[in-house]
């Protein structure tokens, strides 16, 4: 045989310049669910880079300038201010203060007012997620005098992504269950993919029980996607409790998903039951026979399989392993990521239709807030 099987595992660091890459599908111990396209860091970047250019001169003195505006009991820190402050701080402890100063500042005063609100806490947790502070994105999130800002459903996906990245999964679990608390499963929507995804690089018995009985409340209530089934369904293969996997996967009414697939035959592996692995190895074949689209297998689970063929006892073993000869002559085996790299890739939404239903909660509130201020607004006219 040309090609080990271990070589088959290994990733094809040729395919790296391959546009599939573009968007770090792979080296999962680093990478997040959502791109920072989606979640509109790039273009808080693109503005970063226009304010440093318009303050390039006088960025110390304005710094300077608001710390004696936020001193002054009297002092007023208006819109402007902030969005500049925003895009102009530097992750440092001073500049994190000092946009902490301006944040409470600008809410008191605002609050006093009741109209012309900027909606910054999208944007504050975009730059927390720029500079990567997680700490400090924490304690804004978790200030009181702040909450109202940080109530929308992109600061607390942005805030979770900037947790996941750091690997601070207790923290995104005690985030998501006070958010869940507070605004149920229905306003969390597809962002609960989050939460297994942080489990799942875990990867504790703890976490596996924290997911579980969410999955199991939310099951009920609003149906799992097939990325949150997956996600759950390897943790508990990595657990040793493929059966349990095997359960959460029976829910899913598609078979012909590959990540569905390849947690199947692992599960099946592990629990020593092989006979069901050939149904599914025939399917993909026959797929490829008849000219649909190819099912490819995770070249890790096949190897998983071949291992555990060669060691032990298997009544079956003869036909499996012509099957997985033929799929190997056939070029379906996937040697560019593992079956646990794939469910961690990230979920592209740069090209769909924005306007989903996930954030249609986030626009109407500011439109009722937006209405609410002009009638405000008119009310102080008359009044003068």
């Amino acid at each position: 045989m040309a090609t080990s099987l271990r070589g088959l595992c290994r990733l094809n660091i040729s395919l790296a310049n391959n546009a599939f890459f573009k968007y770090n599908f792979i080296n999962v111990g680093v990478r997040c669910l959502y791109t920072e396209r989606d979640l509109g860091v790039s273009s808080y970047e693109n503005t970063r880079y226009i304010f440093r250019n318009q303050f390039m001169t006088i960025e110390n003195t304005f710094r300077e300038k608001m710390q004696e505006i936020c001193q002054d009991q009297n002092g007023v820190i208006y819109t402007e201010d902030l969005k500049a402050m925003i895009h102009l701080a530097q992750a440092n402890e001073s500049d994190m203060q000092l946009l902490n100063n301006m944040l409470e500042k600008y809410i008191q005063k605002q609050e006093e007012k009741k109209f012309g609100i900027y909606i910054f806490g999208p944007v504050v947790m975009r730059m927390y997620y720029h500079l990567n502070q997680p700490q400090y994105a924490l304690e804004a999130f978790d200030n009181d005098a702040l909450k109202e800002s940080f109530g929308y459903r992109t600061s607390f996906r942005i805030l979770m992504c900037l947790l996941y990245k750091n690997n601070m999964f207790k923290e995104m679990r005690e985030v998501y269950q006070e958010v869940l608390d507070k605004n149920g499963v229905e306003y969390i929507g597809s962002s609960n993919v989050l939460m297994y995804a942080g489990c799942l690089k875990e990867n504790t018995p703890e976490s596996l029980e924290y997911a579980l009985n969410y999955w199991k409340e939310q099951y009920d209530r609003m149906r799992p996607s097939i990325r949150s089934c997956s996600l759950l369904s390897c943790l508990a293969i990595k657990n040793n409790k493929p059966e349990v996997a095997l359960d959460i996967l029976s829910t899913i009414p598609l078979e012909g998903i590959m990540s569905v697939r390849g947690l199947k035959m692992l599960a099946y592996v592990y629990l020593g039951r092989y006979i069901q692995i050939i149904p599914i190895l025939k399917h993909g074949l026959e797929q490829d026979n008849a000219h649909l689209k190819p099912q490819y297998f995770f070249a890790d689970v096949i190897c998983e399989l071949e291992e555990k063929l060669k060691t032990e006892n298997v009544q079956e073993s003869k036909q499996l392993f012509n099957l997985i000869e033929q799929a190997r002559k056939q070029d379906l085996i996937q040697t560019n990521y593992t079956v646990e790299e794939f469910i961690l890739r990230p979920m592209i939404y740069t090209n769909r239709y924005r306007a989903s239903s996930e954030n249609m909660d986030d626009k109407r509130r500011l439109r009722n807030r937006q209405q609410y201020q002009s009638q405000q607004k008119n009310e102080l006219k008359s009044y003068l």
